[in-house]
């Protein structure tokens, strides 16, 4: 089987698994896994061995306490609380352009402002969502060793890191993540309003503040608006379906399907004039999207207008990062190349 099919399959087939893992065990906020999942499993590599994900729960657990102790000095010392959030976002983006460290910058993200604005609305709250980063990471990995036996990484084909595009276009790391930090820290600010009902946007936030920087904004614009959209319809598509038939295994087949189709668009060369990080975005954005649409229909509630809110957020982010870009670009902070923003 060629390189690029087994590693379409390896990821389609992980983050499916890690969903009926995570559904099937019944773990609160269950679309974390599949999330993780995907992070974790864009880089094609072995999945880490039992010994070092021992080692990386008990980090995660020490990297997911550092929020629940950030949370009363936002609460009580707003201005030194939200100065250490914002450097501890960009030690963060700096960690999650390192390729190998982009899924402990990734989490140590979410543990900066998930952990302390969860922390303070409620510290059992807080403590709950550590709990359950920690058991998505375990569950990921997990799906990662059932999957790579079948589909396992080989030395032919084109270089593995080539699979998640990093290219700045010319960008220093300081500025990109910079540029992460403008554009999560008012999504933060946000968060801390409602952190119950805003963290998908928060988690949209992060992920999209930690893709590569686009040097043209008329690419920016299709980058993080034709993303966000693309990923709003498939949730959208994939929970009409699941309305016909709302169980398990009916679940897990269409995100397969949908996976293996997005899968394809990043691991086959020249399948699409998109770059890869429009893909791994649409499907950032799908699974956030559809986890919460499921969850607030189990508990009853009506998931439309959650849903219409929630891409209407989602939307709002992308403009605003896509905005925050253009204007980093005309003060010269993007980029080192002088290059004309065509907008």
């Amino acid at each position: 089987m060629p390189i690029e099919a087994r590693r379409t399959f390896r990821l389609a087939l992980t983050v499916t698994i890690a969903l009926v893992l995570a559904y099937g065990s019944g773990i609160s906020v269950p679309y974390l896994a599949p999330l993780l999942a995907l992070i974790l499993t864009l880089k094609p590599a072995p999945p880490m061995p039992l010994g070092k994900l021992l080692g990386l729960a008990v980090a995660l657990a020490v990297i997911l306490g550092v929020g629940l102790l950030i949370a009363p000095l936002v609460e009580q010392y707003a201005p030194v609380g939200l100065s250490l959030v914002a450097f501890g976002l960009f030690v963060s983006n700096r960690l999650s352009l390192g390729g190998d460290k982009a899924a402990v910058g990734t989490l140590l993200a979410m543990s900066l402002t998930l952990i302390s604005a969860l922390g303070v609305f409620s510290l059992a709250l807080a403590q709950t969502l550590v709990t359950m980063l920690v058991a998505a990471v375990v569950i990921a990995v997990i799906s990662q060793w059932i999957v790579y036996p079948f589909f396992p990484e080989t030395d032919v084909g084109p270089d593995a890191a080539s699979s998640a595009e990093h290219s700045d276009g010319g960008v220093s790391e300081n500025t990109s993540a910079l540029r992460a930090v403008v554009v999560i820290l008012p999504a933060y600010l946000f968060l801390l309003i409602n952190p119950t009902g805003h963290t998908p946007v928060m988690m949209k936030s992060i992920v999209l503040a930690q893709s590569p920087s686009v040097i043209e904004a008329r690419q920016a614009a299709v980058e993080l608006l034709g993303a966000t959209v693309l990923g709003g319809f498939l949730a959208a598509l994939l929970w009409f379906g699941l309305k016909l038939s709302p169980r398990l295994d009916i679940f897990a087949l269409l995100i397969l399907c949908v996976m293996i189709g997005l899968s394809r668009k990043l691991y086959v060369a020249n399948a699409t004039r998109f770059t890869q990080q429009f893909w791994i975005d649409a499907s950032v954005t799908m699974l956030i999207l559809l986890g919460p649409a499921v969850a607030d229909s189990a508990a009853g509630k009506d998931p439309y207008q959650a849903f219409l809110f929630r891409f209407g957020m989602f939307f709002l982010v992308a403009v605003y990062a896509w905005g925050s870009m253009v204007l980093l670009n005309r003060l010269g902070w993007l980029g080192r190349r002088k290059q004309e923003v065509a907008i």
